[in-house]
């Protein structure tokens, strides 16, 4: 029985390009760290945004409240201006959610893309 043939590499001729493994690590953190920001940024517009509609629900609930137990305006002008006044609130409210969720997004895009732009330098200098 003939033995089975194997090839004989030379390993001695096989080159791995050289890593710096604590810049790849120190890229890594840096990474993480605008993820973290980022992370704190969106969360500080939900809860802002969440802080602005409770309060604008409490104000319809107290609003309701006083409807039921007879507290509304008798004039109808009163009730026209009240009911002017709940919706100047709501569209109010409605503007503070879109431009906090807008200036939060426009704030992590900003973060992504310094991040981006600084690991493709951080790639060339590992290359060169």
């Amino acid at each position: 029985m003939t033995k089975p043939a194997t090839p004989n590499l030379p390993l001695t001729e096989i080159k791995f390009p050289k890593l710096d493994i604590e810049a790849l690590f120190a890229a890594q953190k840096a990474n993480l760290a605008v993820v973290q920001e980022a992370q704190n940024v969106l969360i500080d517009a939900a809860q802002a945004i969440l802080k602005a509609q409770y309060d604008w629900t409490m104000d319809i609930v107290a609003s309701g409240e006083n409807a039921l137990r007879g507290k509304q305006p008798a004039k109808p002008e009163a009730f026209v201006a009240d009911m002017q006044s709940t919706a100047e609130k709501t569209m109010a409210v409605a503007k503070q959610s879109v431009d906090l969720a807008t200036a939060a997004q426009q704030r992590v895009a900003e973060l992504v893309a310094q991040r981006a732009a600084a690991n493709l330098d951080e790639l060339k200098s590992l290359a060169a």
